[in-house]
């Protein structure tokens, strides 16, 4: 999986300018409060110096929102997925959702490393799941493992990717300014929509 090598090398790309210009700098606000303000959007929150704007953050939150869902219903697939394809695809989605996460944390709060940012308060925005998507989750936990299980959780990476896919690109179509954001913008859709043809495949497969 090259392309997770390619977002952490830009995750260390990030975080490394952001920490040399915060340095000595009085300390930062929690993500949460940055989005909800527009001081803290253009203060707090910057990457390689440029200030956040309230598009780049909702970009992230909704991408790390989404994301998350992904990852919580895949580590369950890596347990109970009956089929090889499926359950080599969850551990894909894992491993490629744990760096996303990472880097958009380092973009998020430049004073925390990718290491550091899961165990603080900088994992907040994507905790926030609705209730549609734990009720998801709790409906795979429940379900036995076997072709139902499998067709159910192939059902919500489809639309979860569907959903990560239009967030990706609504944001590009905005003329956002922020080099490092777009790059990774660009990154998280091109591997979505490599995910979204491999799982078409697998349903295919399936029928």
């Amino acid at each position: 999986m090259d392309r997770r090598i390619v977002l952490a090398g830009l995750a260390a790309a990030i975080t490394a300018p952001a920490l040399a210009q915060t340095s000595g700098s009085p300390s930062t606000r929690q993500p949460g409060a940055a989005a909800g303000s527009a001081a803290g959007a253009s203060g707090a929150s910057r990457m390689g110096g440029q200030p956040m704007t309230q598009a780049d953050m909702q970009h992230m939150q909704q991408t790390m929102q989404l994301g998350m869902v992904a990852l919580e219903t895949s580590r369950i697939a890596q347990q109970k997925a009956q089929n090889a394809d499926l359950k080599r695809f969850a551990t894909f989605e894992v491993q490629e959702q744990t760096t996303l996460s990472e880097v958009l944390h380092s973009m998020m709060e430049p004073t925390a490393t990718s290491a550091t940012g899961a165990a603080s308060g900088t994992s907040a925005p994507a905790m926030q799941m609705d209730a549609q998507s734990r009720e998801m989750i709790q409906r795979l936990q429940n379900t036995q493992a076997g072709e139902a299980f499998d067709r159910q959780y192939l059902q919500g990476q489809m639309e979860g990717h569907s959903g990560l896919l239009q967030v990706q690109t609504q944001y590009l179509q905005s003329n956002p300014q922020n080099r490092e954001h777009v790059n990774v913008a660009k990154m998280a859709r091109g591997m979505i929509t490599e995910h979204i043809a491999l799982l078409e495949e697998i349903q295919t497969k399936m029928k």
